[in-house]
């Protein structure tokens, strides 16, 4: 049972979690449809088959939102009319996840080369016209995440939560 010195803490930390879990849930779903997309275009259903490589990737990317959130990435923003911080914001995160997304490639690829005679992935983001593609796709994809984001900052979470998820009549 809780005490009252103990109950602020355990509800910051399922606030944490929750907002952790939100996160990785939107992360997942952007990272689901993107691998359906290259099945499709690719003509390729094994990509389809990446899913747990996706919650891994979701969660991980997960962390590294809320990383940047902690080093306050975009707050400068904050005073500026609520459309540049949203934008703000979804450019430097995109940014902060395709560049893990890179340097989780290149590392792999430096301790787990690829046999010799193995096939190429056909999804590597090996050139630069392929990263800032990426980059931008994760922009637009970011910008939803932050409008919301942004309007429970300005006009408080649980009035926010209100509008979405209580009867209004």
């Amino acid at each position: 049972m809780p005490t009252d010195e103990t109950a602020p803490h355990s509800k910051t930390f399922f606030q944490r979690i929750s907002h952790f879990l939100l996160i990785a849930a939107y992360l997942w779903l952007l990272l689901s449809v993107f691998t359906l997309h290259n099945a499709v275009t690719a003509s390729d259903w094994t990509l389809a088959t990446h899913l747990g490589e996706v919650t891994l990737k979701a969660l991980l990317f997960g962390k590294f939102v809320l990383i940047a959130e902690h080093l306050h990435l975009g707050r400068r923003a904050e005073h500026l009319p609520l459309v540049w911080p949203i934008l703000i914001k979804a450019a430097l995160f995109a940014i902060v996840l395709i560049g893990f997304d890179v340097l989780e490639e290149h590392l792999l690829a430096a301790f787990r080369p690829a046999p010799a005679g193995a096939p190429a992935e056909a999804f590597t983001l090996s050139s630069p016209a392929q990263i800032a593609s990426l980059t931008f796709m994760a922009f637009i994809a970011l910008i939803p995440f932050f409008g919301i984001n942004e309007l429970g900052r300005v006009m408080g979470r649980e009035k926010l939560q209100a509008l979405f998820f209580k009867s209004r009549g």
